[in-house]
C-alpha cells in the first residue's frame, strides 16, 4: 500500500501516468470487487472488466481530479462504479428497452441484494437521500459496498475506530432498509 500512497503523491505533483500505474496495481482487486457488484443474468451486458475500465475512464476524464490519499482514491473509485451501475440500470430501463417493467423493492435485510435495474435505481435514490441527511454515512456505504473495503480498511483510511464504524454501518443499513421497504 505504500507504493499506492507514493503514486498518489506523484499524481498530486502532476505525474500524468501515476493513475495508470495505480489502476494497474489494483486491477485484479478492482475486478474482483466489480464482479461481486454486478448482478448476473441474461440481460446483463456489463462485465466486471468493463466496469473497472469504465471507472478508470471516469476518473481519468474528471476535470478536477486530485486524489490526495488512499481513502480518497477508494471513495472515488467506489462512487464511479456506483454511477456506472446506476447509469447502466437507467439505460436498460428506458422506455425503448422495456421501461414499462414493474418496479419492486429490495427484499430481506441485505442492502446488497439489488437484483434488478429497478432495485439498483431505487438503492441509488435512497443513497442520495442518505447523503443529504448524513454524508458520512453515505460515504461509509460507498466505501463498504461499492469499494468493497473491510471495516478495518475503512478505519485505517478515515482515522476512525472500527467500533464507531460498525455503529454507523448499523445506522446506515437501518436507514436504507427502512426507505427501501417503504
Amino acid at each position: 500500500m505504500t507504493e499506492i500512497t507514493e503514486l498518489l503523491d506523484q499524481m498530486s505533483d502532476g505525474s500524468k501516468d501515476a493513475l495508470d500505474r495505480i489502476f494497474a496495481l489494483l486491477h485484479s482487486e478492482l475486478r474482483l470487487l466489480a464482479r461481486s457488484r454486478i448482478r448476473s443474468g441474461p440481460e446483463q451486458t456489463l462485465t466486471a472488466t468493463a466496469l473497472v475500465h469504465e471507472a478508470y475512464l471516469k476518473l481519468v476524464g474528471a476535470q478536477q481530479l486530485e486524489l490526495v490519499s488512499r481513502h480518497h482514491f477508494f471513495a472515488s473509485a467506489g462512487a464511479a462504479m456506483r454511477q456506472i451501475l446506476v447509469d447502466s440500470a437507467r439505460a436498460s430501463s428506458a422506455e425503448k428497452r422495456g421501461g414499462d417493467i414493474e418496479f419492486v423493492t429490495l427484499t430481506g435485510t441485505n442492502v446488497g441484494d439489488a437484483d434488478t435495474d429497478a432495485d439498483v435505481l431505487q438503492l441509488d435514490q435512497v443513497l442520495e437521500e442518505l447523503g443529504r441527511v448524513e454524508p458520512a454515512l453515505m460515504e461509509l456505504v460507498q466505501l463498504r459496498f461499492f469499494a468493497g473495503l473491510s471495516m478495518d480498511d475503512i478505519a485505517e483510511l478515515t482515522g476512525r475506530s472500527v467500533r464507531s464504524l460498525h455503529r454507523d454501518w448499523s445506522c446506515a443499513r437501518a436507514f436504507l432498509n427502512a426507505r427501501l421497504a417503504a
